[in-house]
């Protein structure tokens, strides 16, 4: 298994789409993540999924769907996780791809695919219109504790997430709950929107909250012209598999070669109007070219099942951590801290959590401690050791004392942050700054807070 470095699995904490189109395996690690999280797991044990394995694989999905679409909303704004510049990203990113190849490829960066995209003007589209050029969003990609929680912003009554969330949520719950082998889905980002391609029945392609069948990619309605947009007007960037990824830009591929073969034949198909078809336009979808990657298997293949039980996942996933890239990223995508050292997370709090930052930059130390404290004391992740990030605390209004300290630590700065017994405390300049009660067990209990916070117009 090749290295995996700081900044890849900082990346994995925050989970951006830029962050995911530098480094292409972070999307199967939030695939991953989900896989691993408890609450996924409990939505086998609703009455809606009663007897679902015994359904039809289509129709398991339509039931999937119809969850999906009563709990979740789409959302993807410019506050939700706030704003960062261009330079600052291609910079962080030039160690891993040359800033001219990004600008070429990723839509943050200059990238406007075709006519359609400039018609439309893409930086209004989005809101960026009333913001100089250099400043793009953080559209962080959340996990399905994260999604969850939108339920406690204000504005929100279910729970949100933006296209590769719903993507990677599809993906996971396809698998978990509908009990569909990982080796038939499969997730493509394009520059400006996710969504996987299920191999079952004719295909089924998912798109943010909904299902796509092969007659309904082509009969003409308002909701297959939407379902079209981005494989009709855009190239896809990266195809991730259980197998594996490939990339437009990188020389390697890791996807299995036969695969991905069957998958872009596979889609090719569905993308072909049937003779009845209201729509005859023809798709061609503009995938990575297998022709110009060398396929490379360093990996140990991840070999989970859905007749395996949580446990059974749990386990073979940790196995894998020394063997499988995805595997090994999982925990960070997941901000799972009691299997993971913490210097990752905390980097990516200090550095790229700048709602918070923005929403208290004008308060004094006093005031800042006493808005953390009046927050609810719930951390929005189940379990002993998974952690939110300080804008996910800040954006749903809760936190437990730990994930309180790395809030307050975002806002203040400060030396060290201690974990005591059930006592979370950050330290700056030999004093306490803030103190507070925490029910969470990190594996790490010093966590060294030596990360340069970015300025708010940086």
């Amino acid at each position: 298994m090749r290295p995996i470095s700081l900044e890849e699995k900082s990346s994995a904490c925050t989970l951006s789409d830029m962050e995911i189109f530098i480094f292409p395996e972070l999307m199967y690690a939030l695939v991953l993540a989900n896989i691993l999280s408890p609450r996924l797991w409990a939505w086998r044990d609703l009455k809606w999924f009663e007897d679902i394995r015994g359904m039809r694989p289509k129709k398991r999905l339509q039931r999937l769907r119809q969850h999906v679409m009563d709990n979740y909303t789409f959302n993807l704004d410019l506050e939700t996780w706030g704003l960062t510049r261009q330079q600052r990203e291609l910079a962080r990113f030039a160690p891993f791809i040359p800033p001219a190849d990004i600008a070429r490829s990723n839509a943050l960066f200059g990238y406007h695919g075709d006519a359609y995209y400039y018609d439309i003007d893409i930086r209004r589209h989005f809101g960026l219109d009333k913001y100089d050029s250099d400043t793009i969003p953080y559209w962080k990609t959340e996990t399905v504790e994260a999604m969850d929680a939108f339920r406690h912003k204000s504005g929100h009554s279910v729970g949100a997430g933006e296209c590769v969330s719903l993507a990677g949520l599809y993906a996971a719950a396809a698998f978990v709950v509908c009990g569909l082998p990982l080796e038939s889905i499969y997730l493509m980002a394009t520059p400006l929107h996710s969504q996987n391609f299920i191999d079952v029945d004719t295909g089924i392609l998912t798109n943010n909250r909904r299902l796509v069948t092969r007659a309904m990619w082509s009969n003409g309605t308002v909701i297959s012209r939407q379902a079209r947009r981005a494989l009709e007007h855009e190239r896809v960037t990266i195809v991730s598999h259980a197998s594996g990824f490939i990339h437009l830009l990188y020389p390697d591929a890791t996807i299995d070669p036969a695969a991905y073969t069957h998958f872009s034949d596979r889609l090719r198909g569905f993308l072909s109007p049937p003779q009845d078809a209201a729509d005859r336009r023809v798709v061609e979808p503009r995938l990575p070219d297998a022709g110009r990657v060398r396929f490379i298997r360093d990996d140990e293949p991840l070999s989970i099942s859905p007749d395996m039980e949580r446990e059974e996942v749990v386990a073979r996933l940790d196995a894998l951590r020394a063997t499988n890239r995805t595997a090994a990223l999982a925990p960070y995508a997941g901000h799972e801290l009691g299997m993971v050292e913490a210097a990752p997370f905390v980097k990516a709090a200090l550095e790229r959590s700048p709602v918070s930052r923005a929403a208290l930059k004008d308060a004094s130390e006093n005031e800042v401690v006493a808005r953390i404290a009046a927050l609810g004391n719930d951390s929005i992740y189940d379990g002993p050791s998974r952690l939110a990030q300080p804008d996910e605390v800040w954006n749903f209004g809760r936190g437990d004392g730990l994930e309180k300290c790395l809030l307050a630590a975002n806002i203040l700065g400060g030396d060290e942050i201690a974990v005591t017994g059930d006592t979370a405390e950050l330290r700056k300049a030999g004093r306490v700054v803030c103190l507070f009660g925490t029910r969470k067990s990190p594996r790490d209990r010093l966590w060294k807070l030596a990360w340069e916070r970015p300025t708010l117009s940086s």
